[in-house]
């Protein structure tokens, strides 16, 4: 995510899922034929994307990041056999996702350092998102076949046959794609395809407005305070709707609107608040988030950081707690 001032800012969240088994990997190795394959493919599968805590329990996003490439080889392994297997789809979609947001904010730590380094990790981090979105599209056509073709030929009755049980794809196939945009947002030609990525994520406010504690919501206050032509009043009513669905909000959902919204009107004491309310969030609250949490406090501490680049007329530089 690019924090400069006319880019698209992008927060992101995800619930991973990631249990290591030894024993079924080498049953994969052994079995003989496509079918033994795929029958053990199937069963790692549902293993491996049984347990979301494994990964979203952990409070160290840096340990995270490097341990992500392996579950991920395994996961693209495991779908050379079952190509169709939706839950590892889904887990693949998330952690390619997941991982381009942590080497993207690697990205922006290196941006004042060695400008080289950091577009040679955007490039990186855009492959890595474009990635993500085709598994999200793989796992919608399963239900939906010819889904993104349909999607970019009749954007309204592709996403009008989708249903509550297609809402994680699309979320995710549209996040990733929001972050394909946020990696390289001078490319016009993905800056026209805002829309479509806009309309998915929506989507999800109609079929399950509370998937994942109103993520959608979460991700439409950056894509409001950052397309051209957007809508301040729409963002701050994410900000309060999806505040509505959760007893413990996520630091994300702070960082979001500080990010996307306060420094574009360059409201420093807003800016300033919501970061503090980020920052004060509990992420042993909520076990299940605190990687959530770990990784938008971090942003947190590191945009407060950026106080005199962020915001014009200012030469008061705040202590990063």
């Amino acid at each position: 995510m690019q924090t400069h001032r006319g880019d698209l800012p992008y927060g992101i969240r995800w619930r991973r899922a990631y249990a290591l088994c030894v024993g079924l990997l080498g049953l994969v190795v052994f079995l003989n034929g496509c079918s033994g394959k795929r029958l053990a493919a199937n069963v790692l599968g549902d293993l491996l994307t049984g347990d979301a805590e494994i990964f979203a329990s952990d409070d160290d996003p840096e340990f995270i990041r490097e341990a992500l490439p392996f579950g991920l080889k395994t996961l693209e392994g495991l779908l050379t056999s079952s190509p169709n297997h939706r839950g590892l789809l889904l887990s693949a979609a998330k952690g390619f996702t997941t991982y381009a947001y942590l080497l993207q904010e690697e990205a922006d730590r290196w941006e004042a350092q060695d400008r080289s380094r950091a577009r040679l990790l955007r490039t990186r981090v855009k492959r890595l998102y474009l990635r993500a979105r085709g598994y999200s599209f793989r796992g919608l056509e399963l239900a939906h076949p010819q889904f993104e073709a349909t999607l970019r030929r009749d954007q309204d009755s592709a996403v009008a046959q989708t249903t509550k049980d297609d809402a994680p794809f699309l979320y995710w196939a549209g996040v990733s794609w929001g972050g394909v945009l946020s990696s390289a947002p001078d490319d016009l030609a993905l800056v026209s395809e805002a829309p479509l990525f806009a309309a998915l994520v929506r989507r999800v406010l109609d079929v399950n407005e509370r998937y994942e504690a109103g993520a959608a919501h979460e991700f439409l206050i950056t894509y409001e305070s950052s397309r051209p032509g957007g809508s301040a009043g729409l963002a701050r009513e994410h900000f309060r709707r999806a505040l509505t669905l959760t007893d413990t909000p996520r630091a994300s959902l702070f960082v979001a609107l500080a990010e996307g919204l306060s420094i574009k009107e360059q409201n420093l004491d807003e800016f300033r608040n919501l970061l503090a309310r980020a920052l004060a969030v509990n992420p042993d609250r909520e076990p299940q988030t605190r990687l959530i949490n770990a990784t938008a406090q971090r942003r947190a501490r590191w945009l407060l950081g950026q106080v005199p680049e962020l915001f014009l007329d200012t030469d008061n530089k705040e202590v990063i707690p």
